[in-house]
């Protein structure tokens, strides 16, 4: 029997933010499948700035890139309808930071096939145009806060192979030599491809997000990096203001 899911357009009052940026929400409810699921993690912002292009722009940014341009064409509701499908468990956002004409927001997902899959997409938006913000409008990203990140991620990754190498040599953790290269080709791969380009804002840091995610066979040996930097440690590579 395939579901049938239904959108549903919530206004919870106004969640307002400050400079007239209000978030909407689009809730979406399943009728069969995950029978324990919350009505309220099953949510999609809109963003209202007050101004209707500027809003068209986010919120079309903010469904073709979260749904991977599937149904360009299409409106909202449409859209997850379809992208969500049966798969969908779990839909939640956050708000990070909204100040100084910048919007930065995150969108959490629980997907479940043959596994289930947990994933957060990263954005960020000027509200005075509407488009999206890269790290190098924001911050300088070609000197020495470019220099801290990388050294940053080379320090963490080199700790999480020496954690992989002390694993393998334990005869108690089970790891074998096969799964050990398995999960070290991984880690070589994300180091490799890293770059700034997934961030967040925060009212009281920036961080910058390095995702690696093995198969679900080696899921349990993700590498943990963590990139989180307050503001006294970017304040003075600032494009744009950030602390409110």
């Amino acid at each position: 029997m395939n579901k049938i899911l239904t959108i549903i357009l919530v206004f919870f009052g106004t969640i307002a933010f400050g400079q007239h940026v209000e978030i909407d929400t689009f809730q979406l409810r399943s009728n069969h499948s995950f029978t324990d699921l919350k009505a309220d993690k099953m949510i999609f912002p809109i963003i209202q700035t007050g101004h209707e292009k500027i809003d068209s722009i986010i919120n079309h940014d903010l469904k073709d890139k979260f749904t991977s341009k599937e149904y360009p064409n299409e409106n909202l509701d449409s859209t997850l309808t379809k992208w969500a499908g049966d798969q969908v468990s779990y839909l939640d956002f956050e708000v990070s930071y909204n100040a100084n004409g910048i919007l930065s927001l995150n969108i959490s997902t629980e997907g479940c096939g043959a596994y289930c899959t947990h994933w957060t997409k990263y954005f960020n938006y000027s509200i005075e145009t509407g488009e999206t913000l890269n790290i190098s409008e924001i911050i300088d990203t070609t000197g020495a806060f470019r220099t801290k990140v990388y050294t940053d991620k080379e320090t963490q990754y080199g700790q999480q192979k020496k954690e992989l190498k002390e694993l393998l040599n334990d005869p108690a953790s089970g790891l074998d030599e096969s799964t050990y290269e398995w999960a070290l080709e991984y880690y070589q791969n994300c180091e490799s491809s890293f770059d700034l380009e997934t961030f967040a804002i925060y009212p009281d840091r920036l961080e910058i997000i390095e995702r690696c995610n093995p198969p679900n066979a080696i899921k349990y040996l993700t590498p943990i990096i963590t990139l989180k930097y307050i503001h006294a440690e970017y304040e003075e590579y600032l494009k744009i203001k950030t602390k409110p």
